[in-house]
């Protein structure tokens, strides 16, 4: 009988490298690796986003950085409604001390260099969202009384359309989206003999004012919740997220102008990452960021159709986000301005 062997003691050396790859013992090798990918590949969305935004601010109607459908569907998996909704609980979260919001609002204050001589409130707020929807002074924002049409928002331009002949909105050079995805409702037909449709897209910036006014005066009919993503809407995203407009929440308003021609108006107020909700003044029961939406957009017709004067404040954005203005105009209609341009609400934007 042969004797017996002593199994030798098991040792793991993390650091030999003569082991197989199989071993155990190099699990720190296969997470360095799982790590190291993702830190390559939120460099390569970075350095994508990075491009886009360089796109943006020199060619405005350029749209050489689009992403690929792959990467829109990858982007729609995450979880960015969730982490909007907890930011939006954060920032209005009473129970953190007022001097951390206050310092919060003092760092973006210094990092945008904000004129706070253009708030009402321009120190001591007792959340962070307090600031950041903080009201201009009056004589901040005028609105311009010779205009036929003002800036709804301040912002930036991001697309121009000035004569829509199809049923579909240029975002940049070679990429379209449907009018009808992007407003759940399709415009009466155009006179061409008389009038054109134009489309403008407004980016409210971290450092702007959020709060959107009427551009015309006009009589609302319904308001229409569009259940969606949260992706971003800045600039950059704008050139390099394709049809971001139409995947994203929004809220729209249809109505028609107050004047003889009662021409059709419709405002989508489009959700962005970060955006707490949206508040409507003229329907309080409208709700948006839901973390369980609706499966459908909701339409609320409004039997009365309240009119809205021109320069009346009609929403709020509980943070950054855009403003899609989409009317029928005078064929005489005079551009005032266009694509990259910063406008404040109540500059004028259409004349005629």
């Amino acid at each position: 009988m042969a004797p017996f062997r002593i199994t030798p003691p098991l040792r793991f050396y993390k650091h030999n490298r003569g082991i197989r790859l199989s071993n155990p013992s190099r699990r720190w090798l296969y997470n360095r690796i799982f790590l190291g990918g993702i830190g390559a590949f939120g460099c390569y969305l970075t350095l994508r986003y990075q491009l886009a935004a360089w796109e943006a601010s020199r060619n405005p109607e350029y749209g050489n950085s689009l992403c690929s459908s792959d990467m829109v569907d990858f982007l729609l998996y995450m979880p960015f409604n969730l982490f909007s909704n907890t930011a939006g609980r954060l920032v209005e979260n009473e129970s953190i001390p007022a001097w951390v919001h206050n310092w919060f609002a003092q760092a973006v204050v210094y990092w945008y260099a904000l004129d706070m001589s253009e708030s009402v409130q321009k120190t001591n707020f007792e959340t962070f969202q307090q600031f950041y929807v903080r009201d201009w002074a009056p004589e901040a924002r005028p609105v311009d009384a010779a205009a036929s049409v003002v800036a709804p928002c301040d912002g930036q331009v991001l697309a121009l359309n000035t004569n829509v002949e199809s049923a579909s909105l240029v975002q940049v050079k070679g990429l379209t989206y449907g009018m009808r995805s992007l407003l759940q409702d399709t415009p009466p037909p155009l006179n061409t003999d008389t009038h054109r449709r134009v489309a403008v897209v407004l980016h409210m910036r971290n450092k702007d004012f959020h709060h959107v006014i009427a551009p015309l005066s006009f009589a609302c009919e319904k308001s229409i919740y569009v259940p969606g993503s949260l992706l971003p809407t800045t600039a950059a995203g704008y050139h390099w997220i394709p049809s971001v407009l139409t995947l994203n929440e929004r809220l729209v308003l249809q109505g028609r102008s107050s004047d003889k021609a009662q021409l059709p108006v419709y405002m989508a107020l489009v959700g962005s990452t970060l955006t707490g909700r949206i508040t409507l003044y003229m329907d309080k029961r409208v709700r948006t960021n839901y973390l369980d939406p609706p499966a459908y957009a909701v339409h609320s017709p409004y039997a009365s159709k309240p009119a809205v004067a021109r320069g009346e404040r009609l929403a709020t954005f509980n943070w950054g986000s855009s403003v899609v203005l989409v009317m029928d105009v005078p064929k005489s209609c005079t551009v005032l301005k266009r694509a990259g341009d910063v406008v404040k609400a109540g500059e004028a934007l259409f004349q005629f």
